[in-house]
């Protein structure tokens, strides 16, 4: 089993963060062009056939997007804060006192 050599990562982190803040603005970035001809022959090669959007459109679609009002925020209204009680708690009962309850199985058949 072969090791591979420790990278010194410590020393060229500082190095890269210090090049970094220095520029102060990101790089361009130029636009991804779609290779529409190798999609194509893809596709057909798996028996498919390529569609693709018309430019136009989307260009226009996406302008009528940017052109939309952005919704206006509202913030949400904070409700009171609930009152708290420094008074006793107050035992609720949810259930019938089966003590008093007389079930079917207890009652004394008619029958001698």
């Amino acid at each position: 089993m072969s090791r591979a050599a420790p990278q010194n990562s410590a020393e060229e982190a500082p190095a890269a963060a210090s090049q970094a803040s220095g520029k102060g603005a990101m790089p361009p970035v130029s636009a991804f062009l779609l290779p529409i001809g190798e999609l194509h022959a893809v596709a057909q090669s798996s028996g498919l056939s390529w569609v693709n959007s018309d430019p136009a459109k989307v260009a226009s679609v996406q302008a009528a997007i940017a052109a939309e009002p952005r919704p206006i925020h509202v913030p949400r209204q904070r409700s009171a804060p609930a009152v708290l009680e420094d008074g006793p708690l107050v035992l609720v009962e949810t259930r019938r006192d089966l003590r008093e309850f007389t079930l079917p199985f207890e009652t004394p058949s008619a029958k001698p």
